[in-house]
């Protein structure tokens, strides 16, 4: 019985850690990129919109909406995500941008399978 209740307890706290390294990643990149240029402007609109759904992720989660939210939820930040990847991938980004963005978009997906 033990066993059960420890590993109901693992999955909260991994999505947590994901959803906390997810959220560090872009606030870092938000920080790091200088809104110089129009690509970099463009690329920090797209970031702060990641930013936004992450939050919607977390309040969903921490109001324990139902499980139809929390994949809506998801959903939204995964097409965030894909938009900065393709905008980065497309763009005139630098590598690490592009690394950093694409890493981000995998933490994503580490969500959506974390919360299925």
């Amino acid at each position: 019985m033990e066993e059960q209740n420890d590993e109901g307890d693992q999955k909260p706290k991994q999505v947590r850690k994901v959803i906390g390294d997810l959220d560090d990643l872009v606030k870092a990149v938000r920080t790091s990129l200088p809104p110089a240029k129009p690509w970099q402007r463009q690329l920090l609109a797209h970031l702060t919109e990641v930013d936004r759904q992450i939050q919607i992720l977390r309040v969903t989660l921490s109001l324990r909406r139902p499980d139809e939210e929390v994949a809506e939820a998801t959903e939204q930040l995964r097409v965030s995500l894909r938009v900065a990847q393709r905008y980065v991938a497309t763009g005139r980004a630098d590598l690490a941008t592009r690394a950093a963005v694409l890493l981000a978009c995998e933490l994503g997906l580490k969500v959506n399978a974390s919360l299925a």
